[in-house]
């Protein structure tokens, strides 16, 4: 059988560096097939086992221009993961801010970790002037499982030049994990957990799976009441009209909806989309989906955890599975491989991914206004 054009040039470059060294492939003039040719070295070095691309200059160099190249293609992340390409942090951490809260985004700050520019990102993260970027590093962070981005978390959490609004993603992104959900139980004991961060973990401490931060975290944060009186009857709720306009922003803000499902094109595909729920469900099973998210798990969207070896544990959607792989999407959108040697215990959950005591982040009407909006979402006649 004859070698495809990607096999020829992988014999090729194998000869040329194996047999008369790295300098063959840089003998030919700068010209308008330099792109193609620095294209044919990077594949063909990536099927190759002992090359170390750091040690040459030039064979750096081409790999870098290579992926310049490349734009936002979440390709590169593979190409400098493998070939363990070094100075790329500062090009990671670009490539992370512009790809916002998502799986590719969390790769490449972990690849950013990898080659030490934890300095550099935390010297961002405590600047006290607040920005865009700021809010997108820490937040990705946040999503990440490494330890020393956790440790970073809790440093800019607690430092004193660091803004309102960083302090909030940092306290967000700690609450994600156990180890970090007991760094924030004690830094409240102490008095020193920041103030704008308490209404946005407290649920999620209250309901932790760890039994001593739950218990820790019902007298710390207290479940804050939506009203001075009890939520009416469902029945009851189900006969008030809402304020439509109200009910969206609600949905795009404090209640946090468009983070884990769709309206139209707009959101994240975590939860089921919602662009026609207003077809699907009546009043009624509306505030039940909202105040008891677990009494009616939509088939495909059930939950499993995963506890790793290493102490973390994750929770999320299936994916795909194989017996040797596992991939669940976590509440963020974050797809999670873990390898099934790595899992002590892997099992379906009862509850929801769907947050319980949603209408804690609003009091009644906003509840009421909220269900106006999304049985407003209706198929288009």
């Amino acid at each position: 059988m004859r070698p495809t054009i990607v096999t020829a040039a992988l014999m090729a470059i194998s000869v040329l560096i194996g047999s008369f060294g790295i300098e063959r492939i840089f003998a030919a003039d700068q010209n308008a097939a330099a792109a193609q040719r620095d294209r044919i070295v990077v594949e063909s070095i990536m099927r190759l086992a002992d090359i170390d691309v750091n040690k040459d200059p030039r064979l750096s160099a081409t790999v870098k221009r290579y992926l310049a190249t490349l734009g936002s293609d979440p390709k590169q992340l593979k190409i400098i993961n493998q070939l363990k390409l070094t100075g790329m942090g500062s090009n990671l951490i670009s490539l992370a801010t512009s790809w916002g809260q998502t799986t590719q985004a969390v790769q490449a700050l972990d690849l950013a970790l990898e080659q030490s520019v934890g300095p550099e990102i935390e010297k961002t993260l405590t600047a006290p002037d607040a920005s865009p970027l700021q809010s997108g590093i820490a937040k990705t962070l946040g999503l990440s499982k490494r330890g020393d981005a956790r440790e970073l978390l809790q440093r800019v959490l607690v430092g004193e030049a660091t803004n309102s609004q960083v302090r909030i993603d940092a306290a967000s992104g700690l609450v994600e994990s156990v180890d970090g959900q007991k760094f924030l139980i004690n830094l409240a004991k102490s008095g020193k957990l920041p103030g704008e961060a308490k209404l946005l973990i407290g649920p999620t401490l209250r309901n932790s799976k760890d039994e001593s931060i739950k218990t820790a975290a019902n007298e710390l944060f207290p479940a804050m009441k939506t009203s001075k009186a009890p939520l009416p009857p469902v029945t009851e709720l189900a006969k008030k009209i809402g304020d439509l306009g109200h009910g969206k922003a609600l949905f795009d803000s404090v209640a946090t909806c468009n983070q884990c499902h769709m309206v139209g094109d707009q959101g994240k595909n975590v939860g089921p989309a919602l662009t026609e729920i207003g077809n699907k469900l009546s009043r009624e099973a509306m505030y039940v989906s909202i105040l008891d998210p677990s009494a009616g798990i939509s088939h495909n969207y059930e939950a499993y955890t995963a506890l790793l070896e290493d102490g973390n544990i994750v929770t999320g959607l299936l994916v795909s599975e194989t017996d040797s792989l596992l991939i669940l999407k976590d509440p963020k959108g974050i797809e999670r491989s873990m390898n099934r040697s790595d899992i002590e215990e892997y099992k379906k959950q009862e509850k929801s991914l769907m947050p319980e005591n949603l209408q804690e982040t609003m009091d009644e009407q906003g509840l009421v206004d909220l269900i106006e909006y999304l049985m407003s979402l209706k198929k288009s006649a």
